[in-house]
């Protein structure tokens, strides 16, 4: 694996301590950081993914988002005064294994290669077994009085969270048994590894000592358009590819309606090519969608639109109920569940602009074939609204029982994928801080075909390959929104956005807000203590490069309907002026930002997290008592012209952002890739085993017995699972 690529990420296990680069680990700084991030499949020594194996043959992952790999977690402990020790862990939930014992490049030869996963755009995805739960994304802290410790969950927008020790970084258990989450795919798919679609960010309120979390389901007309082609996909890939090009070129300069037309017509020969004998789920959508449904194929074929909220509270059960609008009605998702929030009276869910739909679920495997992804792409590819959807539910209307609760709804002007919201809601009265990438799409990602929007030398770099967030469309924006949680009515008076470009003679060298990225403050989600008005927020800005704003996404967003603030044309000017990455200050009473720092034009910050000081610091508010902990990638041209990259954790004073980093450190075996979510927690020792932990034999076993006895399927299945899953989670046999 190379180390020094953009985007390497290795999947070795370490215990270090960084070397200070500059300055010096401040005095009195204190618990654990835990960031998430993904490093690569079963089949690779971590990323980047390279286009082809030292043996030659294709790498099926080249060209998959950064953020399709396994979960792998970092602790960063500031136990000891002045100090800094770092510890990483691979999450294993029991599909890492059945990934593992499935994948011919590891385990070549294996009975079970027909059941293989593979990177299919954003998920990782087995056609007979389901989806990789990856737990890649973010933590969520909890704890419960009668026990003290810390407990955390790592999370997953397509899986269940999965609870880990702290101190040894494994996985303990699932929240919730397999068979009470509802799969995001058809209801005949009886799968063991079910695609739960839920929350990254499930929420704990301290307080009250509970969890909210999400289970929700789509109806799959628009998510499962096309996927018949897969039908034929593993069985005569070269056929396939050789009649796609075809297609492609008699459609050259034809129409988007031409297009679609022609290509309709070309699913119906790649439907009569499809295996006739015990057709497969995907030759089922293709008959579910040439037909009239009826209320039945709803109930049998087709998921239902339906959100679930599921509370938490430390138990083997998990309590639930459905969420409907005004007329009794489940509401709709269109695009995801990333975030969801709490205040002391209110559930906050949000329909968050991060689509998780057939163009980005299923990249479409010719990673050799770059025309064919092209047009797969921009035929299935569709820009998102322009505004997000609140739900708004009382916490008091969730009786034990469960039932159907009434959600007031809201519409946010802009789309948002983050946010966070204060305790405190007087008079009903809700405040929401909110992120909102504009005219953007976080789910894509660069391909290595990619041409730049802006023209002229500019090329896509290749080591950036699978980065997501592709160049923004316009300029990103902060929120702060005030809104009642009875009415769902927004408080327009109190409502403020900001937005800032950051010039300064002719270049951006001030604060801005191009592609407003993640945050952090001084709490945030702690499990110890809600924070009833959130004064300070540090927000990271990713800038504006012309290697990263690509003409699929320009065309997919330049559209002048949009609710915009700069005119697509005016975007490529400011393009190709640039911006970089920015950490900066806002204080959320009167939306201004405060404070700031740019980083050098090769330098990528991910993460960040607040990380408090025990003691008070004179004329220092509690809100701005810290450091700042970041993420960073640093570029360094080499004579050859080529940049080579290297990794460092950095510390800011949260006073102080202007001054710049008070400690860089760097190891060379510190080797992350694209770092995401982190949470800081004062303590974070080994746990007790909780009374919760699901026995993973039966867990499992409950789905497998739902599978199709077809072709011996399920017997197969089992056999994997007895043989290369569960040993892992049982004791040896004496």
């Amino acid at each position: 694996m190379n180390n020094n690529a953009f985007s390497s990420a290795s999947r070795r296990e370490v215990q270090l301590t960084p070397q200070v680069i500059s300055g010096a680990v401040p005095e009195g700084l204190h618990g654990v950081v835990f960031i998430n991030s993904a490093c690569g499949t079963v089949n690779t020594d971590g990323m980047p993914y390279p286009p082809n194996y030292p043996d030659g043959s294709s790498c099926q992952e080249y060209g998959s988002p950064l953020i399709n790999g396994d979960g792998m977690l970092y602790r960063i402990d500031f136990s000891e005064s002045g100090k800094v020790a770092v510890r990483n862990g691979l999450l294993r939930p029991p599909c890492y294994y059945a990934d593992l014992a499935t994948s011919e490049r590891v385990n070549p030869g294996n009975p079970w290669a027909d059941l293989k996963f593979n990177n299919l755009g954003l998920a990782r995805i087995s056609m007979k077994l389901g989806t990789r739960n990856e737990l890649n994304t973010a933590i969520t802290p909890v704890r419960f009085k009668n026990e003290g410790a810390h407990r955390l969950l790592a999370t997953f927008d397509a899986g269940r969270p999965f609870e880990f020790d702290p101190e040894k970084l494994e996985l303990i258990t699932a929240i919730g048994r397999n068979t009470i989450w509802n799969s995001g795919l058809p209801p005949f798919l009886k799968q063991p590894l079910a695609m739960v679609l839920t929350t990254a960010h499930p929420v704990f309120d301290p307080d009250t000592e509970e969890l909210f979390t999400v289970n929700f389901t789509k109806t799959d007309e628009q998510m499962m358009k096309a996927t018949h082609i897969f039908d034929v996909l593993f069985h005569d890939m070269d056929w396939l590819a050789a009649e796609f090009k075809k297609l492609i070129g008699a459609l050259e300069g034809k129409s988007q309606e031409e297009k679609v037309k022609h290509t309709a017509a070309f699913l119906d020969k790649v439907h009569l090519r499809s295996p006739k004998k015990n057709p497969t789920w995907l030759h089922k959508i293709w008959n579910w969608i040439k037909h009239q449904f009826s209320n039945w194929f709803y109930s049998h074929i087709t998921n239902k639109n339906e959100v679930k909220v599921l509370r938490w509270q430390g138990k083997t059960e998990l309590d639930e109920w459905t969420i409907t609008d005004e007329n009794g009605d489940p509401i709709a998702i269109d695009y995801n569940m990333h975030q969801i929030g709490l205040s002391k009276d209110y559930l906050v869910l949000c329909d968050t602009n991060f689509k998780f739909t057939l163009d980005v679920m299923v990249n479409f495997p010719f990673q050799n074939e770059p025309v064919i992804d092209r047009f797969i792409r921009e035929l299935l590819g569709g820009a998102m609204n322009d505004f997000s959807h609140l739900y708004l539910v009382k916490r008091s209307d969730l009786k034990p029982g469960g039932g159907n609760v009434w959600a007031s709804k809201t519409k946010l002007p802009l789309e948002t994928v983050h946010f966070s919201v204060d305790y405190e809601n007087p008079n009903g009265q809700i405040t929401i801080h909110t992120a909102h990438n504009c005219s953007a799409c976080p789910a894509e990602w660069l391909r290595s075909y990619d041409q730049p929007a802006t023209g002229g030398s500019v090329q896509i770099d290749p080591q950036k390959v699978g980065l997501i967030s592709v160049g923004e469309m316009d300029i990103g924006k902060i929120g702060r929104v005030v809104v009642d949680g009875n009415t769902g009515v927004v408080n327009e008076e109190q409502t403020r956005f900001l937005h800032l470009t950051g010039e300064k003679d002719g270049a951006v060298t001030e604060a801005h807000t191009w592609a407003v990225g993640l945050y952090t403050y001084r709490d945030m989600l702690s499990p110890d203590y809600n924070v009833p008005r959130i004064e300070h927020v540090y927000w990271q800005s990713y800038g504006l490069r012309e290697d990263c704003l690509t003409q699929y996404i320009y065309n997919l967003y330049k559209d002048p309907k949009r609710n915009r603030t700069f005119s697509a044309e005016e975007m490529l000017s400011y393009t190709r002026m640039g911006a970089r990455y920015v950490l900066q200050c806002v204080e959320t009473a009167g939306l201004t930002s405060i404070d700031h720092y740019t980083f050098a034009q090769d330098q990528y910050f991910w993460s960040l997290q607040f990380v408090p000081y025990q003691s008070a610091r004179l004329g220092v508010p509690d809100s701005k008592n810290g450091c700042i902990l970041t993420t960073v990638i640093t570029g360094t041209a080499q004579a050859s012209g080529d940049m080579t990259y290297t990794r460092e954790l950095w510390l800011f004073d949260a006073n102080n952002l202007a001054a710049g980093p008070v400690c860089r450190m760097a190891h060379p075996d510190l080797v992350f890739g694209f770092t995401i979510h982190s949470v800081w927690v004062a303590e974070a020792g080994t746990v007790p085993t909780p009374g919760y932990v699901l026995p993973v034999r039966e867990d499992y076993d409950a789905m497998i017995a739902q599978m199709p006895t077809s072709d011996n399927l399920r017997a197969r299945t089992q056999d994997l699972f007895d043989q290369k899953v569960y040993p892992y989670f049982e004791p040896p046999k004496s």
